[in-house]
């Protein structure tokens, strides 16, 4: 099982930037190369700091109730856009960025305090991967769910197991949103069958890590040193 790409491992290049990079990485001088990805890859992190903040914690204390440790402390999951940089990913309270689905810079988690793994989706064609790209991209702006916050909570408060029922339907007149693993469920569920329902499974980001559908062999990460 991959440990991810981690902000201890030392660069193995060097990149001149030509353009604008977000505030983590000029201040870390490094940045993740996205070169071995494709559109539609999925994107993993998880903070590597002793005392993460309090809601990655219920994140992981709520998946280590159906999952091993191992996929457990995979806290947030992105769909990458296949630009060498973009990614479309579900948040909220994150300084200067609406809550919600969004389109930003997968350079943001380069700031030396997080772990990043790339999984590919199986028995895809590259244009189907493409698909997931565009079924995300198809969300911005979407809402933040923050009912599934409060599930976590409930896992986490009431001893509750958090289930995974997986493509289950929910009819088109629910409101669309998202945390970031449904992102890309939904969006990999749009690649296979269209937009003309919302399939909607309810899933955590240790799921998608544990999850068969995608290639044993991950795309490799690398750091590189800005110049």
């Amino acid at each position: 099982m991959s440990e991810g790409l981690l902000p201890s491992e030392e660069p193995t290049g060097r990149v001149r930037v030509d353009r604008e990079l977000p505030e983590e990485a000029r201040n870390w001088e490094r940045i993740v190369d996205l070169d071995a990805l494709e559109p539609g890859d999925l994107l993993l992190f998880r903070s590597t700091i002793a005392e993460p903040d309090l809601v990655s914690r219920a994140i992981v204390d709520a998946q280590r109730r159906v999952l091993p440790e191992r996929h457990a402390r995979w806290t947030h999951a992105a769909v990458y856009l296949g630009d060498g940089e973009h990614i479309c990913e579900a948040n909220f309270k994150v300084p200067g960025v609406p809550n919600g689905v969004v389109m930003r810079s997968a350079y943001c988690y380069c700031d030396g305090l997080h772990a990043i793994r790339a999984r590919r989706p199986k028995n895809m064609s590259s244009k189907t991967r493409l698909r997931i790209a565009i079924g995300a991209l198809a969300n911005l702006g979407a809402g933040y769910a923050f009912h599934e916050i409060v599930a976590f909570a409930k896992a986490v408060n009431g001893g509750q197991s958090w289930t995974w029922n997986a493509f289950r339907r929910i009819p088109n007149s629910q409101v669309r949103a998202f945390v970031c693993s449904t992102l890309y469920q939904d969006a990999y569920n749009f690649a296979l069958q269209g937009n003309t329902i919302r399939l909607g499974a309810r899933s955590m980001p240790a799921h998608l890590s544990a999850s068969p559908d995608f290639e044993d062999d991950e795309p490799p990460l690398r750091w590189l040193t800005i110049l």
